[in-house]
């Protein structure tokens, strides 16, 4: 998906957003910019971007993102060689530069955070040739895009921290132990008592929060069948479909739950759920991703989930805010303490 200089260069101004402040070197920095999921990919030549550099790039971050009911890569991916590499493009928030250095032994691989703006992660792997430089690609891509997603989500919260509604944040910290920096504009739909349905609706889309929890009892119960299970006894019970005797369950048939260790999840342990949902009885359907851990200070299993709905619409930039807030998982101190 190249993209030429002047698209670009009106993108790196359009998406621009607050900067990170977690840590206080970088508060002097200018902040990052470029579009949601977007990586800026500095090249040579022409001849590595579209060689098999530039493929094997395109062959990972630009795969379709799973659980999405309508095909969308997991990134977008723009281009420049690096002698138009400018002060302006170096405030790009996710960077990849491409070196070949043919003097070179073996590749070699150098990150910074936060370089030249905030939030920021820049990658330059250097190499004696193609070859090399693939292979050192693929040994690391997928430590990459953890890296890259962690600065997409620190954006994001960025710009919601600001706007939090700290009623329902406290309802949330009240009912379960925990916060989520949950922005304003949503509002608590349904609430019992190991369950809250948190609801943004519009005209045409709704985006919604579910937590939900129950005793931990054994590791068992972090098998994807035992989740999946655990998903739908909440969810049939309490989230009604819009006709009489329809209900949310999940997807299992066409695009089946996928699970996975969630390594940079912001608890000890947590493993993450994505798939689809669907309306039993019905024909609405969409996307969700949940995070299941143990709060040790309840000795609860929780989930925390994010699910988006509108028709016919791209989804992955609304279920991407949707994740950043359950990242925003918060541990609150229990009582006496």
């Amino acid at each position: 998906m190249k993209r030429n200089i002047i698209v670009l260069a009106a993108l790196l101004l359009a998406f621009a957003v607050t900067s990170c402040d977690e840590k206080q070197q970088t508060s002097r920095k200018d902040r990052s910019a470029g579009g949601t999921s977007e990586i800026l990919i500095v090249t040579q030549n022409d001849e590595q971007w579209n060689g098999m550099i530039g493929d094997s790039i395109r062959y990972y971050f630009l795969d379709y993102q799973y659980g999405l009911p309508q095909p969308e890569s997991m990134n977008e991916l723009a281009h420049i060689n690096v002698s138009g590499f400018s002060d302006m493009f170096k405030k790009h928030k996710c960077i990849i530069e491409v070196e070949i250095k043919p003097d070179m032994e073996k590749a070699t691989t150098e990150t910074a955070v936060d370089l030249w703006a905030a939030p920021q992660r820049y990658v330059k792997i250097t190499a004696p040739n193609r070859t090399a430089w693939v292979e050192q690609f693929e040994k690391q891509k997928e430590t990459f895009k953890l890296w890259f997603d962690q600065i997409e989500r620190i954006r994001i919260m960025n710009v919601f921290r600001p706007s939090v509604d700290n009623s329902i944040v406290n309802a949330i910290s009240k009912k379960f132990g925990f916060s989520l920096t949950v922005p304003q504009g949503f509002y608590i739909g349904k609430e019992e008592p190991d369950f809250m349905w948190i609801r943004k609706e519009l005209e045409r889309s709704s985006a919604c929060l579910l937590i939900y929890q129950t005793p931990y009892l054994d590791t068992a119960q972090f098998s994807k069948e035992s989740l999946v299970a655990f998903r739908n006894r909440m969810v049939n019970q309490y989230i009604p479909g819009p006709l009489e005797g329809s209900y949310m369950k999940t997807e299992t048939e066409f695009v089946p739950p996928m699970l996975s260790f969630a390594s940079d999840f912001p608890t000890d342990y947590a493993l993450e759920l994505r798939g689809m949902w669907c309306v039993e009885n019905d024909f609405m359907a969409g996307p969700f991703v949940s995070y299941s851990f143990v709060n040790s200070n309840t000795g609860n299993l929780v989930t925390v989930e994010g699910y988006y709905y509108e028709p016919n619409q791209k989804k992955r930039d609304q279920m991407l805010q949707l994740e950043s807030i359950l990242y925003s998982v918060k541990f609150t101190e229990p009582s006496g303490k």
